[in-house]
């Protein structure tokens, strides 16, 4: 599967930060975005989620805020909500999903790009725009 854009979901970052199994995988596709290769996309939701689940596994707030400020630089656009809300809607409603997830995988459907998650369950009934870097939690 060629994929020109990659979205990134909330455990894949948290797995980087926190150097946990398969964080390799997520170095890759953030090296990926850096060169040019693909189109790097993250949710200012997702974000949010990155932000306090790094706070809770013990990252300082400031150094997480730094991270997914060093993600921008490499080329990770932040892509605005206001573009994909009903998608989302229709995504959670349709899969009974987290709304950070909805809003993650609403995100890869509007930029037709692939969805890095990891073991979420709250994928496993999407088929299409999702590519797992792990198939267990840490």
């Amino acid at each position: 599967m060629t994929v020109e854009a990659i979205v990134f979901d909330a455990e894949p970052l948290v797995a980087y930060l926190d150097d946990e199994p398969g964080s390799d995988v997520v170095e890759r596709w953030i090296d990926r975005v850096s060169s040019g290769t693909v189109d790097g996309y993250i949710s200012p939701v997702t974000k949010t989620e990155v932000l306090y689940v790094g706070s809770r596994v013990g990252f300082p707030p400031e150094a997480v805020r730094a991270s997914l400020e060093r993600l921008e630089q490499l080329g990770v656009e932040q892509y605005d909500p206001a573009d994909c809300w009903e998608t989302a809607a229709a995504l959670k409603d349709g899969y009974s999903m987290a709304l950070g997830d909805a809003y993650a995988l609403a995100t890869a459907h509007v930029v037709n790009g692939t969805l890095l998650v990891g073991a979420d369950d709250d994928f496993d009934g999407v088929t299409d725009s999702v590519e797992r870097f792990r198939d267990e939690s840490a």
